[in-house]
């Protein structure tokens, strides 16, 4: 069987098993779940819950026995929670062939000092009557406003809501704009009849961040589709990676596809990565090639439109031995020439480890493992503006609370792993709200905000048996001075 089929086959066995319990959940039964949990009115608030409890420090019990690989905050931070007002929360389940599905969130946010608002993507992960839409979170009022629906901003208007329900790649800002790809829902590829419907491919987008309108920029590629994106700034070059493979480069200064298509044999790009160095122009993944079992990092020159393999492999995790691929990676280069980055797990296996990539110097540091557990899987990491610390959550994929939802600091020059607080069970015994994961961390031009797109949801603990998606929200976790010396 073709590996790139079967890899899709395995991937929609996959959701569905993670979404098993959704699935079998009316409509109706959903709903009553979530005001059941939602103890305390949360989805009704307009603005969002303030946090002061020195709870959040307490080790749970899902934690107890990885003590020691950690230090734990002194002082609770003040945390600001909203969950995101979605008008469709309760999807009536898909048409016969499709995957039911949650709102997620899936991609990297930005924080905009000119709105001071954080936007971060969530959809419903769809292809039939598929929403996505990009939510603003305002520090100063403390409230969400969503972007129009995207699919319809693009003039979407298709049979059964054909479209595309998520944004998995990375929300670029530049100017007052935020660049991005999208990306569909339906595994490996949809069908020759959602083609012939209308349906494209993923798009090339931006949202103005004051006029709230939509631009298409088209096609980069006819029925492609786009798991991961970033772009240079600098030079308004916007990057892509296919779900097969597929690569593209857009000018957006020229309005012109500089480079579409795949890389030469032996190179693959990952399709979980696009290292963006704005610095030289140069752009970095881990190859996925199955020829390079070392997992060599790769290079595209958008000048020379060419790749390359560099020397630089990824060291083998300290704990397993294995070689693992690059999952995500800071924003930056840092003034040292460092990126820092994490490998993604392999399989079931955790892997987690941190390393320093030096892409002037092709070579690559050792940091350590991201967290102690199991539930090590990162994607998503932010740098303080000192470049003293790295903050993210272990755990993205749904499965965080079963180690506490841990919000992680890490110390670059120490490798102290700190705990600024523990989501689960706090959120649950409070809120009834299970703190999943997150693949979206940022934070603010003075290093005192880190902002998290959470997935999670209103549902009771002792029924949970899956992944933890449905009830996106916004946490903001305003980090004392006193663990920030």
């Amino acid at each position: 069987m073709n590996k790139i089929l079967l890899l899709g086959i395995l991937f929609t066995m996959l959701l569905q098993t993670t979404l098993a319990q959704e699935a079998e959940t009316p409509l109706a039964g959903r709903k009553q779940m979530v005001e059941k949990m939602d103890k305390e009115g949360l989805l009704s608030r307009q603005t969002a819950e303030i946090i002061k409890s020195a709870k959040v420090l307490q080790v749970p019990g899902q934690a107890a026995h990885l003590q020691g690989g950690f230090t734990v905050a002194a002082t609770a931070p003040v945390m600001e929670l909203m969950i995101i007002p979605i008008r469709e929360r309760y999807q009536p389940d898909p048409p016969a062939g499709y995957v039911p599905t949650l709102w997620s969130s899936w991609g990297q946010g930005v924080y905009a000092p000119a709105t001071k608002t954080y936007y971060a993507a969530y959809g419903n992960h769809r292809l039939n009557q598929a929403r996505i839409f990009i939510a603003g979170y305002n520090t100063a009022t403390k409230t969400i406003e969503n972007s129009p629906e995207i699919n319809r901003a693009l003039g979407r208007n298709l049979p059964d809501g054909l479209g595309d329900g998520k944004i998995h790649g990375w929300l670029a800002l530049a100017g007052n704009e935020i660049y991005f790809y999208t990306y569909w829902g339906y595994y490996p590829k949809p069908l020759e009849e959602h083609f012939r419907a209308g349906y494209d491919g993923g798009h090339m987008a931006s949202y103005n961040l004051f006029t709230r309108k939509v631009t298409d920029y088209g096609l980069a590629m006819p029925r492609a589709s786009w798991p991961y994106h970033n772009m240079d700034t600098r030079r308004g070059l916007l990057f892509a990676v296919g779900m097969f493979g597929e690569f593209s480069c857009y000018d957006l200064s020229n309005k012109q596809i500089r480079f579409a298509g795949f890389p030469p044999e032996g190179i693959k790009w990952n399709k979980r990565v696009m290292l963006v160095d704005d610095q030289t122009g140069m752009v970095y993944a881990t190859n996925f090639s199955a020829l390079d079992t070392a997992v060599h990092f790769i290079k595209y020159n958008p000048v020379t439109n060419s790749f390359a393999k560099m020397a630089s492999t990824v060291l083998p995790n300290i704990e397993s031995g294995q070689i693992d691929r690059m999952r995500a990676h800071t924003p930056k280069k840092s003034k040292d020439g460092w990126f820092i980055g994490v490998t993604s797990r392999s399989g079931n296996q955790p892997a987690g480890q941190l390393f320093k990539f030096y892409p002037d110097e092709d070579k690559v540091e050792n940091l350590g493992l991201c967290w102690t557990g199991e539930q090590r899987y990162t994607t998503s990491l932010a740098l303080s503006p000192d470049e003293k610390y790295l903050y993210y959550l272990p755990g993205a994929h749904g499965k965080s609370h079963l180690e506490g939802s841990p919000v992680i600091q890490y110390n670059i020059h120490t490798g102290e792993r700190k705990v600024l607080a523990f989501l689960f069970p706090y959120l649950y015994d409070r809120y009834g709200y299970v703190a999943g994961g997150s693949f979206s961390v940022g934070i603010n031009e003075t290093g005192d905000k880190l902002f998290i797109c959470l997935n999670g949801r209103f549902t009771d603990y002792d029924v949970l048996e899956d992944d933890v998606f449905g009830d996106p929200a916004i946490l903001v976790i305003n980090i004392p001075a006193t663990e920030r010396q």
